[in-house]
């Protein structure tokens, strides 16, 4: 069945054309992408009213995505999608120089929504071997992106060499003979770093001693990028089977509609720890119907310290009555706090924050992505009562 497909692939009627589906792909995965960075605003602007660095970066990503969409849906227009056979000369050089512009903006929107990840785990996660693993892979992936982008600038000396093989004199990578090389390591530290970016705050969200239903909810947001890296390696196993086929315009349809969902999937993926709030609420009642969480209140038994997540105080929060010490104060009754509840209470505690009843050296990004921990509810009447809710201080 397999060599069938790829015969027929590499055979095409000469008026076949799917364009329209390189161009319909392209616009529905941004769309999905503005809308979850658009998202990712609304939490930061109204419910934090605190927009950072990575939040920037991720806009930034956007709009690159938005140019190598743009140039992608070009190739399309100019003859990716349709036999090789089949174009003018004119198209073909069309293609080619769309090609290298859409390759700029590819690279730059991957590298800022992996920078904005690694930004955001600076700040929120605040383990020390976490932070220097975080730190060690930002130092690897401006490195190679930056390596990457000089390369991808300089592929051809002059730069319409590209696009132009009337142009004689000048050089090309591919020429040199490293070009292959040069292209397969970019391939496999990309996707080497996806796995490295990812797997950073899975040790510190499993040994947090939050409810399960919690603890399964960050992992989901932290961990839903894994999904970003098959992507990546699906993509490369086509780019292995592809990459010399004979129709460049015809046989890499696949390989531009796996592009895609690349670059687009990983912008909403880079957004969805921000997006916890929002989930909490569209998928709360279904965790609490498979995770019912016991009665029962949480308490810290550490106030003196910044909580984090993956600090040392977040862990060491426990379930039950705080033994009577200096300075303790007595945990409050119990009561079933619903997830998407939790969510709400995070909502209430920074709201507090900025009242200026915040908790001394609360990180509010932390706790609204790890669920309101910070506040305590007193009753079950707490929406027509707020004065019930408390913020730990």
């Amino acid at each position: 069945m397999s060599s069938s497909h790829d015969a027929a692939r590499s055979a095409p009627a000469n008026d076949a054309n799917e364009s329209a589906t390189i161009i319909a792909c392209s616009v529905v995965l941004l769309g999905i992408a503005a809308v979850a960075v658009g998202l990712r605003f609304y939490v930061r602007a109204r419910l934090v009213r605190s927009v950072k660095i990575e939040d920037w970066c991720m806009l930034l990503s956007l709009a690159f995505a938005i140019l190598a969409s743009t140039f992608l849906i070009k190739q399309a227009q100019a003859g990716l999608g349709r036999p090789f056979s089949t174009l003018l000369p004119d198209d073909v050089m069309a293609f080619r120089k769309w090609a290298w512009f859409q390759g700029v903006f590819y690279y730059l929107s991957f590298w800022f929504t992996k920078m904005s990840i690694l930004l955001l785990y600076l700040r929120v996660l605040t383990h020390d071997y976490i932070r220097k693993a975080t730190w060690a892979v930002i130092a690897i992936v401006v490195v190679y992106n930056v390596y990457t982008f000089a390369m991808h600038v300089t592929m051809c000396i002059p730069l319409a060499k590209n696009w132009d093989p009337s142009i004689t004199g000048g050089y090309c990578h591919a020429e040199t003979g490293h070009g292959q090389q040069i292209f397969w390591a970019v391939i496999y530290l990309h996707i080497i770093t996806d796995f490295m970016i990812f797997a950073i705050p899975i040790p510190v969200v499993a040994a947090m001693t939050i409810p399960l239903r919690q603890k399964l909810g960050l992992l989901f947001v932290f961990t839903v990028g894994f999904f970003v890296c098959l992507v990546s390696i699906v993509r490369a196993a086509l780019l292995h089977r592809l990459i010399n086929a004979p129709d460049v315009t015809w046989d890499l349809i696949q390989i531009a509609n796996w592009s895609s969902a690349e670059l687009n999937v990983s912008i909403v993926c880079g957004c969805m720890p921000t997006l916890r709030p929002l989930l909490a609420k569209a998928f709360g009642p279904l965790m609490d119907r498979f995770f019912p969480e016991p009665h029962q209140s949480l308490t810290d038994v550490n106030d003196e310290q910044p909580r984090t997540i993956g600090s040392m105080p977040l862990k060491a929060f426990r379930f039950g009555r705080q033994s009577k010490e200096k300075g303790s104060r007595a945990a409050a009754p119990p009561s079933a706090t619903s997830w998407a509840q939790e969510e709400t209470l995070a909502n209430v505690n920074l709201e507090t924050a900025r009242n200026g009843v915040h908790s001394k050296g609360m990180d509010s990004d932390a706790e609204l992505i790890a669920g309101g921990n910070e506040v305590e509810m007193q009753s079950s009447h707490w929406l027509k009562e707020p004065s019930m809710v408390h913020a730990r201080g």
